[in-house]
């Protein structure tokens, strides 16, 4: 009898390592009020704010922490869970000196290029998930061309959304 119950105590073990095992691949959750990405594929992130106006439009702010403080905004028609469609020059991206001097812009101007999903809205907490990737072109003075684009992209955010009249 004592052979059996080895045997069903390393099957046991041998469930249980296996039920234990990390997945690698997994996301980690993000805090409240927190955005990561990856910009011209340098890891950036900050806190969040996530406003919706009384004409239903929706304002995400990102705004980089440390001495990387440039600030992303994204601007769309709110209408709950689901795939965004951000439009032409609704969507801006600027670097600041010392967090209040604008010394580089970047909007965006081939919406196609665009993501911006909301994945999750608990609206009894009003707690809000989502991902986003944007490639967008700088906005240059006196009409001149720049071949430069600023790439942003694997954006997650967390955040409350708030409701302002």
């Amino acid at each position: 009898m004592e052979p059996i119950r080895f045997q069903k105590l390393f099957i046991v073990s041998l469930l249980l390592i296996a039920a234990c095992n990390s997945d690698d691949n997994s996301i980690p959750a993000l805090q409240e009020n927190i955005f990561v990405a990856q910009k011209d594929e340098n890891h950036w992130e900050g806190s969040t704010e996530l406003q919706l106006t009384e004409n239903d439009t929706l304002v995400f702010l990102g705004i980089g922490k440390g001495l990387d403080n440039g600030v992303l905004m994204v601007k769309t028609k709110f209408k709950g869970v689901g795939a965004y469609t951000v439009e032409k020059e609704k969507a801006l991206y600027y670097d600041t000196l010392g967090g209040d001097a604008i010394v580089a812009q970047y909007t965006l101007q081939e919406p196609e290029k665009a993501i911006f999903v909301l994945e999750s809205h608990n609206e009894s907490n009003g707690t809000v998930t989502g991902n986003f990737s944007l490639k967008l072109f700088p906005k240059a003075q006196g009409g001149k061309s720049i071949e430069y684009f600023l790439k942003i992209t694997e954006g997650r955010f967390r955040g409350t959304l708030k409701e302002f009249p």
